[in-house]
């Protein structure tokens, strides 16, 4: 049966109602987020819970759901533009329940310093604060804390689970490769409970940030070291009350009648208008005014910001779980970037775990072949470990925060055998081989002695070129990247110590780098171009728009929960499914600890 042709009248029709509605939403957007400022007014920025170091917003249509989460980058140059902006009189954190990377922490606490140091006073308000809030908050001038609300102060929590006697409860269990005995993210699956060289991580890193945090605390707010650990340790629970007795805060109000004081604190002001919300909205200040750089046409820095799990395409990421990084959206950005003339340097900014390890090297490749071409200098985020420290080396130059996660170099891989769930369902097998090792690498029988040394061979490939990889990068001797290799995990300013990272510093500190390094003249301020660019028009439909779920709601699995660790233990075995004989290689951080 012979196909209807579309008819140039129809694809007339169609073309005219896209522009039509691409007519639509530009005024819509237009009027909703040009909307002219006050001529004075109270910068208020919300914080809480985890805060992503980028949040995309592709496209989307008026009636969606808008997105009211500001990035770890949208905070900090939020603030550095807030600092210079006049017409603020100051800002106010409205922080509520925080809970992310500690690095992320030191991160918005120096674009705070930054900020007061440009005469720009900055207020934190405290609702459901624990100590992260705290900690968050002493960088501010004051802090004030929610009345009959109290503050959790219990310390750090490093939490591990082992999905291990559980599976076996199903007839589930893995065979893994493990490059060497540091990288222990095999450890969920193959132990019962952590290995020695696990704690010894956990318990250094889990040294390294307590001190930081309790030192940093306690000098801002003058609470002598052993007072605040006594609350922590002693008291634990403190209300509003108790937390300023203790100068801990400085203020006590509600939460709204703190803000009809700010709003009444304007009513003298020359030019005040009622029918102004003096209180501005990060979101609304963003969408109003250009929060990097000027833009200078001919001198641009791009900005690729690689967040989540490294993965070789987004066919490999699995709904409801963190969203992850893949080889074509870097080489896409990459390529934009390079061809792009008036970019003259490429930061490329890390959040990554790391992840698929072919995913990983690939995108060695790209970036090694990119600084050839344009300077390139990685700055690390919260955590830029095994894949995400992997593609850092090609670059010119490796910034990171003092706490940032990274290091753990290393490979592992697992295999699973389900013989056992086969014979409990009553799954019935024939296999019809040619070759002697056609069924070796199933998942119904375990590896046998040949089949498993063959297994730790293939994985100490990946291991013996990632050492490699580090050598020539780092100009290390092979030997040297051994001694801190093995799946160790560093924090930043013991990477500087170890030859892994080139110096401490911030994406500021990185920028200043690539300005250097492209010969932009010091005077000049340079543009920003961000990476991977937002969802277009075309893209927006072509992809079908948002999923049903995500317009419905706009939610996805609650960060750190066990619904969302579940569907990240789902998605592993989905992986291995997905791979020959169930074997997944992994450069992956083995844990992950907040501070909660």
């Amino acid at each position: 049966m012979a196909k209807k042709k579309i008819g140039a009248g129809k694809i007339g029709c169609i073309v005219v109602l896209l522009v039509f509605m691409v007519l639509v939403v530009g005024v819509y957007r237009f009027f909703t987020a040009q909307k002219a400022l006050p001529e004075e007014f109270v910068l208020k920025i919300d914080l809480s819970g985890n805060i992503s170091e980028r949040v995309e917003r592709g496209f989307s249509l008026p009636f969606e759901p808008a997105s009211k989460e500001l990035s770890l980058q949208d905070i900090v140059l939020l603030l550095d533009r807030a600092g210079e902006d006049e017409r603020v009189r100051y800002i106010l954190l409205d922080m509520n329940a925080v809970r992310t990377g500690s690095a992320k922490i030191q991160q918005i606490q120096r674009a705070i310093e930054r900020t007061r140091k440009k005469g720009k006073p900055v207020h934190a308000f405290l609702r459901n604060a624990g100590d992260q809030d705290v900690w968050l908050a002493a960088a501010c001038d004051t802090v004030i804390g929610e009345r009959r609300n109290f503050l959790l102060l219990d310390g750090l929590r490093a939490e591990l689970l082992f999905y291990t006697g559980t599976l076996e409860k199903l007839g589930i269990t893995f065979q893994a490769a493990q490059w060497s005995k540091w990288k222990s993210a095999v450890e969920p699956f193959t132990r019962l409970g952590a290995s020695p060289e696990l704690r010894e991580r956990i318990e250094m890193t889990l040294d390294g940030v307590y001190d930081t945090y309790t030192g940093y605390v306690t000098k801002k707010r003058g609470i002598p070291l052993q007072t605040y650990e006594s609350i922590i340790n002693e008291k634990t629970v403190v209300s509003a009350d108790e937390a300023k007795k203790l100068n801990v805060i400085d203020e006590i109000s509600g939460h709204w009648e703190y803000q009809e004081r700010v709003r009444k604190s304007f009513e003298k002001t020359a030019g005040f208008n009622e029918e102004d919300d003096v209180l501005i909205s990060g979101l609304r200040y963003k969408a109003a005014v250009p929060i990097s750089h000027k833009a200078a046409k001919k001198e641009q820095i791009a900005v690729i910001t690689a967040s989540g799990p490294i993965v070789r395409s987004t066919a490999d990421m699995t709904a409801g779980t963190e969203q992850g990084f893949d080889e074509e959206t870097l080489r896409n950005s990459v390529e934009a970037a390079l061809q792009d003339e008036s970019v003259k340097a490429i930061v490329l900014r890390i959040d990554s775990p790391g992840g698929d390890a072919l995913a990983s090297a690939n995108m060695f490749q790209i970036l090694d072949s990119a600084r050839v071409k344009k300077p390139v200098v990685a700055s690390m985020s919260g955590v830029a470990a095994s894949g995400g420290y992997m593609i850092a080396l090609p670059a010119d130059s490796i910034f990171a925060e003092p706490l940032t996660v990274t290091g753990s170099i290393g490979v592992y891989a697992l295999k699973p055998e389900i013989s056992r769930l086969q014979e409990k369902i009553g799954l019935k097998r024939e296999v019809l081989t040619r070759g002697n090792n056609a069924d070796a690498f199933t998942v119904f029988k375990p590896l046998d002695e040949a089949g498993m040394a063959k297994f730790m061979e293939t994985t100490g490939w990946i291991y013996e070129d990632f050492i490699g990889k580090v050598a020539r990068s780092r100009n290390m001797k092979p030997e040297e990247v051994r001694a801190v290799a093995g799946g160790r995990v560093w924090l930043g300013e013991l990477a500087v110590k170890k030859g892994l990272v080139d110096r401490i510093g911030g994406l500021q500190d990185a920028f200043r780098a690539a300005q250097s390094m492209a010969g932009i003249d010091s005077a000049v301020v340079p543009g920003l171009k961000f990476y991977p660019e937002p969802q277009g028009l075309m893209e927006y439909f072509l992809s079908g728009g948002p999923g049903i779920s995500s317009l419905l709601t706009g939610r996805k699995l609650p960060e750190g929960g066990i619904a969302e660790r579940s569907m990240r233990t789902l998605d592993l075995l989905m992986q291995l499914e997905r791979n020959p004989g169930g074997m997944y290689r992994m450069t992956m951080l083995p844990y992950e600890m907040r501070i909660d």
